[in-house]
């Protein structure tokens, strides 16, 4: 066996299932795509001007929405202190000041 005893003494979950054969499926879909574009054989309309690329991934952690997004008010509020409306309630400190 490829992968040892472990696939034939115990079950799958839906979410091991998953995560084990989506790569597969991803695979093959993308070497169906890249064996169309290169079938076409057009050239690019315009050269690309990207150099770099920068990929972050957080599972769980905040959006580029959160991140990237210029925030105007965050800028009004630089060095003040943070407490909008007094809502938010800290158990180990105090909130600190915005940063802008």
């Amino acid at each position: 066996m490829l992968y040892g005893s472990k696939l034939s003494t115990s079950h799958l979950s839906r979410r091991e299932a998953l995560a084990r054969l989506g790569g597969g499926f991803g695979g093959m879909a993308l070497a169906s795509l890249l064996g169309r574009a290169e079938a076409s054989g057009s050239a690019l309309h315009h050269r690309p001007s990207a150099k770099r690329v920068i990929q972050i991934f957080c599972p769980g952690g905040m959006s580029h929405v959160d991140t990237f997004d210029y925030k105007p008010e965050l800028a009004r509020r630089t060095g003040k202190p943070f407490d909008p409306e007094g809502k938010l309630q800290f158990f180990a400190s105090k909130p600190g000041n915005c940063q802008g």
